[in-house]
């Protein structure tokens, strides 16, 4: 092991979070390694003066300002570098309609799963919007619209008889 190694370690050997293999090996070149035992005596009394220091309990107006600031920080809009995310009550309020309908559109509906919660991408649900007009409107266009002058009352002809 070298210094660099072993400094990097140095934080979890300190806690006891490591392999007792790999402990064996910091103590080991600590042993031959002056500027790593200091490292180590001096994270050890960083550490131990820490734990004197005293404990202050906040007063009830800044845990009020905390609870205001974290309250702020959850319902602020989510950004990401693919825009706005949504949860599935945000969606609703977004586009004004009862939860029981988007869950009537919840197979359709662009969506994606992130710590076992489903969230919508603004962007992406209105892409789906537009494409359910667009779908829509194509409908209506395809549709022949006949006219009853276009009907006339002539023969149909099959197989050359009539």
């Amino acid at each position: 092991m070298n210094c660099m190694q072993c400094q990097d370690l140095m934080p979890d050997y300190q806690e006891d979070r490591l392999a007792k293999e790999i402990r064996l090996d910091i103590d080991r070149h600590m042993e031959s390694c002056r500027e790593c035992r200091e490292q180590n005596k001096l994270l050890d009394r960083i550490d131990n003066l820490a734990k004197q220091l005293p404990r202050h309990t906040p007063g009830a107006d800044v845990t009020l300002k905390i609870k205001q600031a974290i309250y702020k920080q959850l319902h602020a809009q989510r950004r990401t570098e693919f825009g706005p995310v949504l949860d599935f009550n945000e969606l609703a309020e977004y586009l004004r309609v009862d939860q029981e309908i988007i869950g009537q559109y919840l197979d359709e509906i662009p969506s994606f799963e992130l710590g076992g919660k489903l969230l919508f991408r603004k962007k992406s649900v209105e892409t789906w919007i537009e494409s359910k007009e667009t779908g829509f409107r194509l409908q209506r266009q395809i549709e022949p619209s006949y006219e009853p002058s276009d009907f006339h009352n002539e023969p149909i002809v099959i197989g050359g008889v009539s």
